[in-house]
């Protein structure tokens, strides 16, 4: 794999700062727009600053997997997944702190048809420390901002963005670290759980006695689940499979019968193909992979809030219990009942579509942080 160039802190511009409408109504918050210099390519990020001409402390916000930009949005194959970083990034404003938040590397183009697939290419090379060196960057030219209190910093992390976020938070000295739907294992254990947890329950409404076959599984991808719901259908097909032609994928098929084994043969398989799958993956191998929070927990010392949606399909709630025991008594968990992965509204984990994040999370948020600034 190419090696990446870490990421380096500059700012090209300090940008325009115009007033935004801050919710609710009140006073008008500022946004400055600045483009930083991540590896080798630019990116563009925002810092609101509240209303008043007193330092604001800080808040970095970092997204989750894949090539997302500011707002925690990204491409999917039915169109644009909006993110809710934008409007947490206000509501945190309005309430006193400034917030930066930046488009990952590589991200801006993958919303462009003509550059998406290269963009994404470059994007899958980098490594979990390539991606820490450009919250990094973010976060340094953030505290150098006029309007910001360096001394006073926090670092939100969703998803992937909190391992990002911890590490980030320890090396700084951050005041607190907040993490939303948190990955506590590690990756092959969690893509493996995502099957169990998400898969079997939604693949069995396309199976018979367990088992399922291609049949149940193209029915499946056309199913009403959620799209890592659907993904758990797709991982049943041959790489070589095409529209016209879908054939199952043998490996998961242990007595040539055609059908799938969905707990014994399909759930087996994933718990061996997993590890050895990622063991060579630029962001969750040796090399370039970080420690996850299971064993970061212990060196966690500061303040830690711990957000975790009960419908959430992608992260386990009981991750967020157990996080939260390894932690100190100084920690909080907040769970809620009926809201997934992004804290927005969930029937279920296998409907679990990111929809847009509640009020109720990004109050708390605010007030958790009140009680630390």
């Amino acid at each position: 794999m190419r090696r990446h160039l870490i990421a380096s802190l500059t700012l090209w511009l300090l940008g325009s700062l115009l007033p935004v409408q801050a919710l609710g109504g009140s006073a008008a918050i500022t946004s400055r727009s600045l483009t930083l210099t991540l590896g080798d390519t630019t990116s563009k990020a925002e810092l609101l600053l509240p209303p008043g001409s007193m330092k604001a402390p800080l808040v970095l916000l970092i997204q989750g997997t894949g090539p997302e930009d500011r707002n925690g949005s990204f491409v999917t194959f039915s169109g644009v997944q909006q993110g809710s970083l934008g409007q947490l990034a206000n509501a945190l404003a309005e309430q006193g702190f400034a917030v930066m938040r930046f488009d990952k590397r590589h991200a801006a183009l993958t919303f462009d048809p003509k550059t998406a697939q290269a963009a994404q290419a470059s994007y899958e090379e980098l490594s979990m420390k390539d991606l820490l060196a450009d919250a990094r960057t973010a976060l340094n030219t953030a505290k150098m901002q006029p309007g910001v209190d360096s001394s006073r910093v926090f670092v939100y992390g969703w998803s992937e963005g909190s391992i990002l976020a911890a590490h980030l938070a320890l090396e700084t000295g951050a005041k607190g670290l907040i993490v939303q739907g948190p990955v506590l294992d590690s990756y092959a254990a969690t893509f493996t759980r995502q099957f169990g947890r998400v898969g079997l329950k939604y693949l069995s409404a396309y199976a018979k006695d367990g088992k399922i076959d291609l049949q149940g599984v193209m029915a499946a991808l056309m199913g009403p689940g959620s799209g890592l719901a659907r993904t758990q259908a797709q991982l049943l097909l041959a790489l070589d499979s095409t529209p016209d032609k879908p054939k199952l994928n043998t490996y998961f098929d242990a007595n040539r019968d055609g059908r799938l084994d969905l707990k014994g043969e399909v759930l087996p398989a994933l718990q061996v193909g997993y590890p050895q799958l990622l063991d060579g993956s630029p962001k969750y191998g040796a090399v370039g992979g970080l420690p996850v929070l299971g064993k970061l927990a212990p060196k966690l010392r500061m303040p830690v809030l711990i957000l975790q949606g009960e419908n959430d399909g992608n992260i386990d709630p009981d991750d967020a219990r157990k996080l939260s025991a390894l932690l100190p008594k100084t920690s909080t968990l907040k769970l809620y009942p009926g809201l997934g992965h992004s804290l927005g509204k969930a029937a279920d984990i296998t409907q679990d579509n990111f929809a847009p994040m509640q009020t109720a999370p990004m109050n708390d948020i605010a007030q958790w942080l009140k009680t630390l600034k």
